[in-house]
């Protein structure tokens, strides 16, 4: 995972996770497991976009990913590339998508944190540099709590309900 640097100064995640048998019934169950806990866009077969709603089910309590506050699901194909994902070795049958590309949005989140160290400088004082690593710090460590609870979520609803 290397989430683009620009757009985490944004308050935006996005990054690729390569995935070669990423097909519709797994991607369709991708979207229903984001289903559960977000409104849902279809924008064609490949992408879909995530919102918070009413009336849908929260995460744990301890769930870094309850967090993200929307964001975008994108599969990416191997046929418009122009790089190979398969550095050279032949291939009879290529899949058709190589990566699933997540744009997550935590803007609120990363407000909440920015606040509430300011508040503390201005209740402590101190060196604001020392501040502003500790922002860093929990702006980085939230990030990667977010990616390993997406990763959880996507071997669980990727989990295949019978070997019959």
């Amino acid at each position: 995972m290397r989430p683009d640097p620009r757009q985490l100064a944004l308050g935006r995640l996005v990054y690729e996770t390569p995935m070669a048998a990423i097909d519709d019934v797994r991607f369709e169950r991708i979207i229903h497991g984001f289903a559960g806990h977000y409104q849902i866009t279809s924008h064609s077969g490949s992408v879909f976009s995530f919102a918070r709603g009413e009336g849908y089910h929260r995460f744990e309590r301890f769930d870094a990913f309850g967090y993200v506050d929307g964001g975008m699901v994108e599969r990416i194909s191997t046929l418009g590339s122009n790089e190979s994902a398969f550095e050279g070795a032949v291939v009879m049958m290529p899949p058709r998508f190589s990566a699933l590309r997540f744009t997550l949005n935590m803007r609120v989140i990363i407000a909440f944190w920015a606040f509430t160290l300011f508040c503390g400088w201005a209740l402590l004082r101190g060196d604001i540099m020392f501040w502003g690593i500790g922002f860093l710090g929990v702006y980085a460590l939230h990030v990667a709590l977010v990616a390993a609870s997406l990763r959880r979520k996507l071997a669980l609803w990727l989990a295949r309900e019978s070997w019959n």
